[in-house]
């Protein structure tokens, strides 16, 4: 277990979770804890110590850490919720609270695929995302979103009103979904969700894209409050598509936003699903699709 005590919530739970894991007939754990500046050697202490099953507890960046060291050995995880928004988290078990998650992720009688997101740009940078992904100029909303979540009211409105006039000066993207050739739709901000993680969401096969025209004046304000409240879908202009991969395109590099990290994409970037990222302990949503076999 890696638990990283700068992620907001986080506290040294090694006591408590090494209970609940005894009393559920797993051995003591191997517990791996400390700052965001330890990271690096507590993975890769992980990675050395081995295991048959890794959890983390920390931010959404803590647990795709960790999430990739369990890919790597062919073993499962569990992602507590430690951070500040527990995307993931959410996502897989519904909740935020740490002994819920865990409770659900030891209930599952077996591990299931962990689903993903893949982009890659003509440099070759590559990332991944397990909850979502946007693409364009808003997505510096962010930071005036975390500064609202952090309290910094002043911070976040003038933060948000500097996104949203830059994002009126940025070249459009366009998409083309999966073999089909780019069409002319200009667009102003791509949202990707994976498989599972909001109740829209339900296929596991596709992403599922939201897309949002380029717009000026007051539907720029509208779209950038939607996102710095986090209610994408509410905004105008929007069109739903589900797809496997697309392309995007642009005169301006691409500013994407995975799972709450900032990444720039120059090109052509391509976004493709995964959906064998690893394997993790979480319940099969009730609602989804049996297109994957869940016996696997």
């Amino acid at each position: 277990m890696l638990i990283n005590l700068s992620s907001s919530s986080s506290e040294d739970i090694s006591g408590q979770i090494t209970t609940l894991l005894e009393r559920y007939g797993y051995g003591r754990p191997k517990i791996f804890m400390g700052q965001s500046a330890d990271m690096a050697d507590m993975m890769q202490n992980m990675r050395d110590a081995g295991g048959d099953l890794l959890i983390s507890f920390g931010g959404d960046g803590t647990a795709a850490a960790v999430a990739s060291i369990a890919r790597d050995q062919d073993v499962p995880f569990i992602a507590l919720p430690g951070g500040t928004m527990n995307m993931l988290m959410l996502g897989l078990y519904g909740s935020d609270v740490w002994q819920d998650c865990l409770l659900g992720g030891l209930a599952a009688a077996q591990p299931r695929p962990m689903t993903a997101g893949v982009v890659s740009d003509d440099r070759g940078e590559v990332g991944t995302f397990m909850v979502g992904a946007m693409f364009g100029k808003p997505t510096r909303m962010n930071d005036a979103r975390e500064e609202l979540r952090d309290g910094h009211v002043v911070e976040a409105a003038r933060d948000a009103i500097k996104t949203m006039r830059t994002t009126s000066e940025a070249a459009p993207i366009t998409i083309a979904t999966d073999d089909a050739p780019f069409g002319s739709l200009q667009l102003e901000l791509v949202n990707v969700t994976c498989p599972f993680m909001d109740g829209e969401a339900l296929d596991p096969d596709v992403l599922d894209l939201t897309l949002f025209e380029t717009v000026t004046g007051g539907s720029t304000l509208s779209l950038g409050l939607s996102a710095l409240l986090g209610n994408i879908r509410q905004s105008e202009s929007v069109e739903h598509v589900r797809t496997q991969r697309f392309r995007l395109r642009s005169d301006d590099p691409i500013e994407g936003l995975l799972d709450g990290e900032s990444m720039t994409f120059e090109g052509d970037v391509s976004v493709r699903i995964d959906r064998q990222r690893g394997l993790v302990m979480a319940p099969w949503p009730a609602m989804s699709f049996p297109t994957q076999r869940q016996t696997d």
